[in-house]
C-alpha cells in the first residue's frame, strides 16, 4: 500500500498523518471487494436468549449423581452454591463430598 502510493506520490509525506487519507481509501476499498455473506468464519454457536435456564433443584440433582457414583469427579467441578444446596436437600453426606474431595 505504500509502495503504491510512493508511485503515486514520488515526494515523501508530510508528517505521520501523511498517510491517513490513502490508508482510509484503502480500508474502503478492502471493505467494498469482500463478499456480500459476511464472514465466515465459524461462529460459536450460543443458546437463545429466552432459552428455559435450569432450577437449582436439577442442577443439584445432576452432581449429586456424579458425586455419589464412582467415575471421575475434578476437584473443581462443584461450586460452594450447589455443594450447599446439595447438602441442604440431603442429596449427598459431607462424609461423602469430602471422601470426593470436594471442600
Amino acid at each position: 500500500m505504500a509502495r503504491d502510493s510512493r508511485e503515486r506520490h514520488p515526494e515523501p509525506p508530510d508528517g505521520p498523518r501523511a498517510l491517513d487519507r490513502s490508508m482510509e481509501r484503502a480500508a474502503r476499498t478492502a471493505e467494498a471487494q469482500k463478499p456480500a455473506d459476511g464472514d465466515k468464519r465459524r461462529k460459536r454457536g450460543s443458546k437463545p436468549a429466552d432459552a428455559p435456564r435450569a432450577s437449582m433443584d436439577e442442577i443439584a440433582d445432576f452432581y449429586a449423581g456424579l458425586v455419589n457414583g464412582d467415575g471421575y469427579l475434578p476437584s473443581n467441578a462443584i461450586s460452594n452454591t450447589v455443594r450447599n444446596a446439595m447438602l441442604e436437600r440431603g442429596l449427598v453426606t459431607a462424609e461423602r463430598l469430602r471422601a470426593r474431595g470436594v471442600a
